[in-house]
C-alpha cells in the first residue's frame, strides 16, 4: 500500500512537470517558470526529507501521512489549474514538503518488514514497485493532453483522489494493527551518516549527469529517438529480470563488499559508454547500466538497513535521501560544464573517475575493517 501511494505522487509529480506544466504554460508563462516550479518542488522534496523522517519516527506514519497527502492533493489542484505563476510556484513548495514524508516512511517500513538478512530484495522490490509509476506519468499525461488539456488535468485529479483515500487507508491499516512510534534507545548515528554520504551522492549522480547531455550525445553519435527507446527497454528489462536474484546475492553476502562492487561496476558503465560507437553497442551498453543498476539498489538498501539503527532509520533514510538528490542536482552542472570546456566523452569519463573515487574510498574503509579484525 506504501508503495501505491509513493508510486501515485511520484505519478503526479512527473506528469505535472514533464507533460503538463511545459504544454499547458510553456507559451504563456515560459518554460522557465515551469522550470523553476520543478526546481522548487524537487527542492523542498529532497531538503525535507530529514525533517520529515524525524516526524514519522516522533508521531508515526498514521498520523503523518493523512495530513502530508491532504497538503500534496491541495498543493497539486493549485499547480494544476491556477494561472499566476507566483500562486504555481508557492504551490511546487507545498507540493515538495507535502510528498517528503512519503520516501522515508516507505523506505523504512520495507526494510522493518523484510525477513532476516533480505534487506536487499526487499529495498530493491520496493524501486521495482514504485519505478513503472514514473514512466507512466509522464506518457499517459502525455498522452491524454494530447486528446484535451481538461482530460489531462481530470486524469491528474483522480490520481490526487487515489493518493489521498490511499493514505487514509494506510493510516488506519496502522491504527488496526496498533503501529507505534519507534522508540528511541540511542543517539543519532551521525558518524554512520557521514561515512554513507558519499555513497548517497554516488546514487543518483549518473542520471543527472545525463540530463543535459544524453540527447546532444546522442545526436552527435547520430542515434534517433528510436535508438534511444530501444536501449531503455532493453536496460529496463535488464534490471527489471535481474534484481531479484541479486537482491538474494547482496543478502547472501556483505552488503558492504557487494556495494563496492557495484560502484566500480557503475563507473566501468560510464566509462563504456564513452567508447560507444555503434546501435549494438549503444543497447549493449544499457544492458550493462541496468544489470548495474540491479545490483546497486539492493546493495545500498541492504547495506543501510543492516548498518543504521532501527529506530532512527526513518530520519536517516530522509537524510541519506537528501545527499541521494544533492547528487541529482550536482550531475546536471557536472554532466554540462564538462561537455563545453572538454569534449562530448568527457561527462562519462568525468562520472567515471567520481565513481571509482568513491568505490577506492570504500574499498580502503573495508580493508583496514578486515586487518583490524
Amino acid at each position: 500500500m506504501l508503495a501505491s501511494l509513493v508510486g501515485l505522487a511520484e505519478y503526479v509529480r512527473t506528469g505535472i512537470f514533464t507533460a503538463y506544466l511545459p504544454q499547458l504554460h510553456g507559451k504563456d508563462l515560459g518554460l522557465g517558470v515551469v522550470g523553476l516550479a520543478a526546481t522548487l518542488q524537487y527542492l523542498a522534496d529532497t531538503l525535507l526529507r530529514s525533517p520529515a523522517g524525524h516526524l514519522s519516527e516522533r508521531y508515526g506514519a498514521a498520523r503523518l501521512l493523512p495530513p502530508a497527502a491532504l497538503l500534496a492533493f491541495l498543493s497539486a489542484l493549485l499547480i494544476i489549474f491556477a494561472g499566476n505563476p507566483f500562486l504555481i510556484l508557492a504551490a511546487a513548495l507545498l507540493n515538495g514538503a507535502a510528498v517528503s514524508a512519503f520516501w522515508p516512511t516507505l523506505m523504512t517500513f520495507s526494510s522493518r518488514a523484510a525477513n532476516d538478512n533480505e534487506d536487499g530484495r526487499a529495498i530493491g522490490f520496493t524501486f521495482t514497485l514504485v519505478a513503472p509509476f514514473i514512466g507512466a506519468g509522464v506518457l499517459l499525461t502525455g498522452y491524454l493532453y494530447g486528446v484535451s488539456a481538461r482530460l489531462a488535468a481530470a486524469s491528474l485529479t483522480f490520481v490526487l483522489v487515489l493518493l489521498v483515500v490511499l493514505a487514509l487507508a494506510g493510516a488506519l491499516l496502522f491504527f488496526a494493527r496498533n503501529v507505534a512510534p519507534q522508540q528511541r534507545t540511542g543517539n543519532f548515528p551521525w558518524r554512520l551518516l557521514v561515512l554513507l554520504a558519499p555513497g548517497a551522492l554516488m546514487q543518483m549522480l549518473a542520471l543527472g549527469l545525463l540530463t543535459p547531455i544524453l540527447y546532444p550525445y546522442l545526436d552527435q553519435l547520430g542515434f534517433s529517438t528510436r535508438d534511444l527507446i530501444l536501449a531503455m527497454v532493453a536496460g529496463g528489462v535488464a534490471e527489471f529480470s535481474l534484481i531479484s536474484p541479486f537482491g538474494k546475492l547482496v543478502d547472501k553476502s556483505e552488503p558492504f563488499r557487494i556495494f563496492v562492487l557495484a560502484l566500480s561496476l557503475a563507473g566501468g558503465a560510464l566509462f563504456a559508454f564513452s567508447q560507444i560507437a555503434s546501435l549494438l553497442g549503444l543497447v549493449l551498453m544499457a544492458v550493462f547500466a541496468g544489470a548495474v543498476q540491479a545490483i546497486l539498489i539492493p546493495a545500498w538498501g541492504g547495506l543501510i538497513s543492516r548498518t543504521l539503527p532501527d529506530e532512527y532509520k526513518a530520519s536517516s533514510w530522509g537524510a541519506l535521501m537528501t545527499f541521494e538528490g544533492l547528487g541529482f542536482a550536482l550531475g546536471p552542472v557536472i554532466g554540462g560544464y564538462s561537455w563545453q570546456l572538454i569534449g562530448h566523452k568527457a561527462p562519462f569519463l568525468v562520472g567515471a573517475a567520481l565513481y571509482l573515487l568513491v568505490a577506492a574510498f570504500y574499498l580502503i574503509r573495508l580493508i583496514k575493517g578486515s586487518s583490524r579484525g
